[in-house]
């Protein structure tokens, strides 16, 4: 097959204030063995660090077969408005993201565009990631690559309305025209990715690789993601602080979901052709409700008589920990995320 029958990629590399280490993210993408044509836009959101430096040095010093693309926003237009700007940036019929702070293994695109043209109905795939933790005082490195996959992957269409938390703007490919839906995409402060893929499931199929990552997704200490991790006890001085940043989180949480649902919403009441059924919508609907309202359970938790936190536990020890006291919740987690990091230490020493 002749190259540039190849789907066409445009890879968007978003970075603010990552100048630890955004040369491992370009590095990743630079190092892609897809022989498709790929340009890779590399783009800071007005960066008070050396953010942009480093794009503009690695980028002098590409010799590969990609076309790169330096963009910089001279004041920060914020995580969502940033990623919808590069995509106007870019020129290709694929979208492929990546974070600042992440890793795409080098067969990514490779892997993506074969599912796509075994699959011409697809407006964005989806694979799986593998999950690497940052800690305090410890230096970071990404583990080596695994072995590439071979053979035939298996490939599965998306079931059911939009609600995977499984995809994170990094695990998938979406169709530039897919994120460019009407020309009126909303688009939040965080949480972008989940507007994006829901937007995508409104005009078509999207495909998953369950059993294949292609990415290591960082929980570092600054992202979002980390408050529902170990990194969300690092630093954290006072209870007030951690309530502070848990609850804006969940706020953002909150209003990525209600922007979707108050979508679905308009598209019933105007009758707009859109690729899924009013049942589909409805679920959609259904669905979006239920997760705005155990988000705003989260926010009303600790106002909560131990009776009712007892009724809406989750499970495992997490649930049964969570209906604790807040005071002494936050004493047992801090305690034992420090007794483990103490254990690790220990062990690192022998």
């Amino acid at each position: 097959m002749n190259h540039s029958d190849l789907p066409s990629i445009s890879i968007i590399l978003t970075g603010h204030n990552e100048e630890y280490c955004i040369g491992d993210a370009i590095r990743s993408v630079f190092r892609q063995d897809y022989e498709g044509p790929v340009e890779i836009i590399l783009s800071d959101d007005g960066s008070s660090d050396g953010t942009f430096a480093i794009m503009q040095e690695m980028a002098a010093r590409y010799r590969g077969p990609y076309r790169v693309v330096l963009n910089r926003n001279e004041t920060a237009l914020g995580r969502g408005q940033h990623i919808r700007q590069a995509v106007e940036l870019a020129s290709h019929e694929w979208i492929l993201r990546q974070d600042g702070d992440d890793c795409s293994f080098p067969w990514r695109c490779r892997v993506f565009a074969r599912a796509v043209m075994e699959h011409p109905d697809a407006v964005a795939v989806a694979s799986q990631m593998t999950q690497v933790y940052e800690e305090a005082g410890v230096p970071f490195k990404f583990p080596s690559f695994p072995a590439a996959p071979e053979g035939i992957l298996a490939v599965r269409l998306q079931t059911g309305p939009f609600s995977s938390c499984a995809h994170y703007g990094g695990s998938m490919m979406i169709r530039k025209s897919a994120c460019q839906w009407g020309n009126t995409l909303p688009m939040t402060a965080s949480f972008e990715d989940d507007l994006m893929a829901f937007y995508a499931w409104l005009q078509g199929n999207i495909y998953e690789l369950p059993e294949t990552s292609l990415y290591y997704y960082r929980f570092a200490f600054k992202n979002i993601c980390a408050i529902n991790s170990a990194a969300r006890f690092a630093g954290m001085k006072t209870a007030r602080a951690f309530e502070k940043r848990e609850r804006n989180v969940h706020l953002q949480l909150k209003k990525s979901k209600w922007t979707g649902l108050e979508l679905c919403e308009d598209l019933l009441r105007s009758g707009n052709a859109v690729f899924r059924s009013r049942e589909e919508l409805l679920a959609e609907i259904d669905e979006r409700k239920r997760v705005v309202e155990d988000i705003d359970h989260l926010l009303n938790w600790w106002d909560y008589p131990f009776r009712r936190r007892w009724e809406l536990k989750g499970k495992g020890w997490m649930g049964m920990a969570h209906t604790l006291p807040q005071s002494l919740y936050l004493f047992c987690m801090v305690s034992f995320f420090k007794l483990r990091k103490v254990k690790k230490y220990l062990s690192g020493a022998r």
